[in-house]
């Protein structure tokens, strides 16, 4: 099986290390629906392999010419509340399955085997 592989989530590895690249610079790696479900995914899949680790960074972003670092601003908070009212298009249930989702994901994380540890790269923006 593969890893899900979006826009805003690149996951890759480097011979036992699976390497998650938050990919959504122009809202600070804000975690979205689609990546909080590909990263669960993804996990799922390297925890049942030769995955020893697993390290999470953030893609920089521009701004004025000049490349900033951010790791993640959280969730997505903006697009959960627009949800939420209804506004921008937006599926209302957006709201309520983003906190599911991410809660999944978190407990996921937290009971992650301890042979597979969680590593992240802070470099920047860290918020949520």
């Amino acid at each position: 099986m593969q890893p899900v592989f979006t826009t805003h989530l690149l996951p890759s590895r480097a011979s036992n290390l699976g390497i998650l690249q938050l990919n959504n610079p122009s809202s600070l790696n804000a975690l979205n629906l689609e990546m909080i479900c590909a990263m669960t995914s993804t996990l799922k899949i390297w925890q049942s392999s030769d995955i020893r680790a697993t390290l999470v960074e953030g893609t920089p972003y521009e701004k004025n010419g000049k490349t900033k670092p951010v790791f993640c601003a959280g969730g997505d908070v903006k697009k959960v509340y627009l949800a939420g009212l209804n506004k921008a298009g937006e599926d209302p249930k957006v709201t309520a399955d983003f906190f599911r989702e991410e809660y999944k994901l978190n407990h996921m994380i937290a009971t992650q085997p301890p042979h597979q540890p969680q590593i992240s790269i802070w470099d920047g923006v860290v918020m949520g």
